[in-house]
């Protein structure tokens, strides 16, 4: 495609992200990482931090911290949760490659979900950066807090597009730039080599939760011309000769379906949170969608 179709990228408006950010609300606020270490309080006794609500108690948790009172009554352990419990750090990984660049459909719909998720989760009082890679981090949004800091997220996405060809997908050079117990949650089409498995393996060393989002188009495997043809990657420059088809064009589809079992049974082995979204969708209900599934799963 031509490279002037990815520029100016527009973002979601002001209502679809208000909109977006009130329906997310209960469930990113409600969801607290599980891994050790990942929480950004200090449970020290006289912190004076400020009371919020109950929740069960959960192994790990510290016995100062158990309502008594609201144990008995319950007949379950329950335990004070305070106000600073519920934000956290989240940083968006967003795959801006080359492959991401052939169709706009997908580009866009990616830029729209790391978009949406910043401001939902800064509207929450979280901690929100972006990384855009490729074969390096090619733009950067540090961690940071408020309305300013959306501002900033949303420069960066309004102000990239992936490059046309020559960019490859390398989503392990974001891990030295995970620092602390962040959640992370990563955008991309995952068309690389073993679907950078490999690459989310580090980067789960270096986070307390971690979501996976694909976005695919289905349009990526169909090709409008039939005959004898040289595929190129446009991730790598490789040439491929190749027969295509209505044949050629169902094995790429079963391939892309197969990618994506991989990629979707790493996650379930990870206890990653895991979702196809595909580019027919709205990424409001995908996003929503995933967020409700990760509860059980991250």
């Amino acid at each position: 495609m031509a490279r002037q179709a990815l520029t100016g990228t527009q973002l979601p408006s002001e209502p679809e992200l208000q909109s977006f950010a009130t329906a997310a609300a209960q469930l990113l606020i409600e969801r607290l990482p599980r891994a050790p270490g990942s929480r950004t309080v200090s449970r020290r006794a006289g912190v004076g931090l400020q009371h919020l609500d109950h929740r069960e108690y959960l192994p790990g948790d510290e016995v100062r911290h158990i309502d008594w009172r609201q144990t008995a009554r319950r007949r379950q352990a329950v335990v004070r949760r305070f106000e600073s419990e519920t934000t956290s750090d989240w940083t968006i990984l967003l795959d801006a490659s080359s492959s991401m660049a052939h169709g706009a459909r997908k580009w866009k719909a990616a830029v729209h979900m790391a978009a949406a998720m910043s401001y939902a989760l800064l509207q929450l009082g979280h901690r929100v950066g972006l990384l855009a890679f490729g074969e390096r981090v090619l733009s950067q949004c540090p961690r940071g807090r408020g309305q300013r800091q959306y501002a900033a997220i949303a420069r960066l996405l309004t102000g990239m597009k992936p490059a046309h060809a020559g960019q490859r997908s390398a989503l392990g050079v974001c891990a030295p730039h995970l620092p602390g117990a962040a959640t992370v949650f990563a955008i991309s089409d995952f068309l690389a080599d073993d679907e950078m498995r490999r690459d989310l393996g580090v980067i789960l060393q270096r986070c307390a939760a971690l979501h996976v989002v694909q976005v695919r188009d289905a349009a990526e495997s169909r090709l409008s011309e039939a005959g004898e043809f040289d595929l190129v990657d446009v991730e790598t420059g490789a040439r491929m000769p190749a027969q295509i088809g209505a044949r050629a064009e169902a094995l790429a589809a079963g391939e892309r379906a197969a990618m994506t079992a991989r990629l979707r049974g790493f996650c379930q082995r990870s206890a990653a949170a895991f979702t196809d979204f595909d580019v027919e969708q709205t990424w409001q209900q995908a996003l929503l969608r995933h967020l409700l599934r990760a509860r059980s799963s991250c």
